[in-house]
This record gives structure tokens, sequence and C-alpha cells, in this order.
């Protein structure tokens, strides 16, 4: 194998996983429309925050620690019951209110907090990104196998 072909596959794939975390960002975004479209409404409050640190397994040393912040949401249904789901989101502060539609036949485990909706957007330039460079790479490589 000559070293073009492996540009070309590798910028090819490069494009492939931009496009699919885009596609991917979508059909979340989607997912959460048709659960604002057809759940219920609530207002949910946060009333406790879990701190998670997950330790990274090929290292042996501690230099980097995951730490990921979850607020823990506390909503009534329309039915009176009340529900707790854990959610990670950008602003988890005790007694902070939110926005949450829920599924009423699985309230505590299909829902949408109205706080999450950077995650979309996240994902469509992380994914723009790959995709673009993958792009002109798979472009310079075919000028480049031209010559």
């Amino acid at each position: 194998m000559n070293i073009g072909r492996l540009d070309k596959i590798f910028s090819f794939m490069a494009m492939v996983v931009g496009l699919a975390v885009i596609v991917l960002s979508i059909s979340t975004r989607n997912d959460d429309n048709q659960i604002k479209k057809t759940g219920q409404k609530a207002t949910a409050i946060v009333v406790d925050t879990v701190i998670t640190i997950r330790k990274p397994m090929n290292r042996p040393y501690d230099a980097f620690k995951d730490k990921s912040v979850w607020g823990i949401y506390e909503f009534k249904t329309t039915d009176g019951k009340t529900y707790r789901v854990q959610a990670k989101t950008s602003g988890s502060h005790l007694g902070k209110k939110s926005i949450i539609y829920y599924n009423p036949a699985a309230p505590d485990q299909i829902y949408y907090l109205d706080s999450d909706a950077y995650g979309f957007y996240l994902g469509v330039a992380i994914g723009l990104i790959i995709l673009i460079v993958g792009g002109v790479l798979y472009y310079r490589a075919q000028k480049i196998s031209a010559i």
C-alpha cells in the first residue's frame, strides 16, 4: 500500500466519523423535541448534587481524573407522585429550578431537562470540525496522488 492511499482512507474515515457525530446529535435532538411535544411539562428543582470521579484505567498515576457534577432533580407529575432524576447539566446549583418534560408512562426514565440544549450544538460543532478536516485532508491526498 502506498502512502497516498492510506491518506485517502484515513481522511475518508474522518469524514465518516464527523458525519456520524452530526447525525447522532441531530437524532438526539429529534428525540428530545419529541418528548417536548408529546410529554408532560413540570418544574424540577435541584435537591442534591453528586460528584463522580473516575480514575483512568490506562494510567498508573493520578495525573488526570474525570470529574463530573450531576444534579439530582425532583419534580411532581400531574398525578401527584414525586420523582428524582439525575442529570448532568451546566448549572446544578441547589434550589435551581428548571423545566422538565417527561413521558407519563416512565417519568423517571424518559425525560428531557430544558437546560440540556448545549449538547446538540457541541456535537454538531465537533462533527463539523472533524468533517471539514477530513475533507481538506482528502482533497490534499487527491491532489498529491494526481501528480
